[in-house]
């Protein structure tokens, strides 16, 4: 990625926290971003596709951010440990607000609606890897449908980023991990079940 366009998706992003979906106008990226608003014609087609390619941008980078400290990670305590801090950063850096304001302004079957789905699906097989990893070996393992487990989770994550989002309190997100926190331990001393060899 070039600097230029690295600048006008993080211009972008900061737009979407700032003034929201309606107020992320091509002067107001090309002002967070101390350019002239023709810069940004010529590295995308249209304001849609910097849209669309700054919610890639960001997505891309939080995923692989996910991935990298979840990795491997097969205890549901530490699971959640690490999760409540990636929320954290998500806040901290915008990500959230950005992504929420995405979500409001995309109108259904635009290019920003097809590419939100797409996101989403990825979040879904990213929490589908974290929740095989945690159930592994567990005695209910098997009664478990992983996709649909994996939607559910993300759904309730993106519904509780939404409200947290609208009443700018994620107050309630924090007591989600702590409660989350405590039932992690009892899921821990759930003991794995050995796999049989053959005789």
């Amino acid at each position: 990625m070039s600097d230029t366009r690295g600048r006008i998706l993080d211009a972008t992003l900061a737009c979407l926290v700032r003034h929201g979906y309606a107020g992320t106008t091509a002067r107001a990226i090309a002002q967070a971003g101390g350019f002239a608003p023709g810069v940004l014609y010529y590295h995308f087609a249209d304001l849609d596709d910097v849209l669309v390619a700054a919610l890639t941008h960001t997505c891309e980078a939080r995923a692989q951010r996910y991935r990298d400290e979840l990795s491997g990670v097969d205890r549901a305590g530490r699971a959640v440990e690490i999760l409540r801090g990636l929320y954290l950063e998500d806040t901290e850096v915008g990500h959230i607000s950005a992504v929420q304001e995405l979500y409001a302004g995309a109108r259904p079957g635009s290019r920003l609606a097809t590419q939100l789905t797409l996101e989403t699906r990825h979040w879904e097989a990213l929490a589908a890897e974290v929740l095989t990893t945690l159930l592994s070996g567990k005695p209910f393992a098997n009664l478990v449908r992983m996709p649909v487990l994996a939607n559910a989770a993300v759904a309730f994550y993106l519904g509780a980023e939404t409200l947290a989002h609208l009443d700018e309190d994620s107050s309630k997100v924090m007591e989600f991990f702590d409660q989350a926190a405590k039932l992690a331990v009892y899921f821990d001393r759930i003991p794995r079940l050995r796999r049989s060899t053959p005789g």
